[in-house]
């Protein structure tokens, strides 16, 4: 088995050498010269000083530059180090002193949220300019020796969450965890060459880089890039190139269906596998969604600390509505109740996992890697999850959204579910708010689908039909927008003031 990403290139290039790599813009790359550039700019890093080990921090937008050096890093046994182009001022100066990275590549504007940061902090990072379609760091001769053997094993790559609780934490994964654990989805997701994989989401996420990217990379299929996610960009591409493979949040989901209903079109996809995660489903988006393209949209649940856990063969039966599908070959799941003991198939429990690429921890952040990993070595995920006898898993939400009221627990993704299943709800959060005489009221803000105009009558009358009535929303409030993190997650920590203040402005 391939354990090191760059050797997934290799064997790409040599197996494809004249098949088209990255589509970037107008530009395409073939595979061997992908290889080359990836040698070339490896070897200049090694000449500049970069030694096993070391990491190489980047921040800029989505471009065939970023996978280059990526592997390039990589392939001089160095660790990527990756934040999104324009994370705040304190997000980039924890990372730049967690990680240490001997170089720094910015791209246009954020040199100067680099340089400021590099300032503050007094790191001894050397800036380097990234232009996309340039060669990087071209006044720098290429080392004409070998170059260092790799530790497989060795720490490879740092990814900076965006998490909701607004505090970055540095996953780290060695360069085998990331080779064999995209070798493991490029099975479950059966991608080949003949794939041409959209990569909409930023790079900077692990999910564009790693989990889309790197994964294509392991079977040569085509890496489509977008410079940034736009509904009418991603049709666009769907439609002119040939895109088999699209993976995202259920926002954009929403999003593209809403453009391509904006359209006169005639629906020409080739899609043959559509992922989502990261969001509460919303199934009359994507029943909307298989209508429009002829792919049902699969789940895909698990975090970068612990990948894959539960996901769907494309070429296999459809799972159970609700359901995010079953536990990945090579990883296992354990689901405890509040004594600690593993609960029985159908009961609820906190999920924790075990994956086939397991982080080595939140680096150099111990407190924090103990909280997340146990001491017998399972991830906790935070969720609460169940099991039902054919093995479909069922997530129910964040441990932290948990809504208590009259002493009986809600999990807000179950009343999410309910609510998604309204056609004109494009997305909706269920939060706790403070009750003086249950504990907590169940709270709802529906963002509608374009043009509609829902009453909250009648979707309180939804609710009371499919759910207990202690799990049936208390207030629901019709809003045009919610708030959302970088990676697009719906921050509930802010759904909850917002709720607050439109009730006591109404009480006022």
């Amino acid at each position: 088995m391939i354990n090191l990403a760059s050797d997934h290139l290799r064997r790409a290039a040599q197996s494809f050498p004249q098949g088209v790599a990255i589509v970037d813009g107008d530009r395409k790359i073939l595979w061997s010269d992908f290889d080359r550039a990836v040698e070339r700019l490896a070897r200049r890093l090694t000449t500049a000083g970069l030694a096993p080990g070391q990491s190489v921090l980047i921040m800029s937008g989505n471009c065939a530059e970023f996978l280059i050096l990526s592997f390039a890093v990589w392939r001089a046994g160095g660790v990527m180090a990756v934040v999104h182009a324009s994370t705040g001022p304190n997000e980039l100066d924890y990372a730049l002193t967690n990680a240490e990275p001997h170089f720094l590549f910015a791209e246009g504007e954020s040199q100067t949220a680099a340089a400021a940061a590099v300032s503050r902090t007094g790191s001894r990072t050397e800036i380097f300019d990234l232009v996309c379609n340039a060669e990087l760091i071209p006044h720098i001769a290429p080392f004409a020796g070998d170059l260092p053997q790799v530790d497989c094993d060795a720490v490879g790559v740092i990814g900076y969450t965006s998490g909701t609780t607004g505090v970055p934490k540095p996953v780290a994964h060695s360069h085998r965890s990331i080779a064999e654990g995209t070798d493991g989805v490029a099975d479950i997701w059966r991608i080949d060459a003949a794939d041409t994989i959209l990569v909409a989401v930023p790079l900077s996420w692990m999910m564009g880089l790693v989990i889309l990217s790197l994964t294509a990379t392991t079977r040569a299929a085509r890496i489509h890039l977008m410079r940034e996610f736009s509904p009418d960009g991603v049709l666009d591409a769907m439609l002119g190139h040939g895109i088999t493979f699209f993976a995202g949040s259920t926002s954009m989901y929403v999003k593209i269906a809403n453009a391509w209903h904006r359209r006169d079109a005639v629906a020409d996809f080739h899609l043959r596998c559509c992922i989502s995660g990261g969001e509460a489903r919303n199934e009359a988006v994507f029943e909307d969604w298989c209508r429009i393209t002829g792919t049902p949209v699969l789940d895909a649940y698990a975090a970068f600390e612990c990948w894959p856990l539960v996901m769907n063969d494309p070429a296999g039966v459809p799972p159970p509505t609700g359901s995010a599908g079953k536990i990945a070959p090579g990883a296992r799941m354990r689901f405890l109740g509040p004594d600690g003991r593993e609960v029985a198939p159908g009961e609820v429990g906190e999920a924790q996992g075990r994956g086939p690429a397991m982080m080595m921890g939140y680096w150099k952040e111990p407190d924090l890697t103990g909280k997340a990993i146990t001491p017998d070595g399972w991830y906790r995920t935070g969720d609460y999850a169940r099991i039902d006898e054919h093995g479909y898993v069922y997530v129910l939400g964040r441990a932290s959204d948990l809504i208590n009221r009259d002493g009986r627990p809600i999990y807000a993704a179950e009343v999410e579910q309910v609510l998604s299943e309204l056609d004109y709800v494009a997305q909706a959060a269920v939060v706790g708010l403070p009750d003086a005489d249950h504990g907590q009221m169940v709270a709802a803000a529906i963002v509608p689908m374009p043009g509609a105009a829902p009453s909250e009558a009648a979707i309180l009358e939804h609710c009371a039909a499919r759910l207990a009535a202690v799990k049936v929303p208390g207030m629901i409030r019709i809003v045009e927008a919610l708030p959302h993190n970088m990676s697009g997650k719906v921050l509930r920590r802010e759904v909850i003031p917002m709720l607050l203040r439109m009730r006591e402005a109404e009480d006022a």
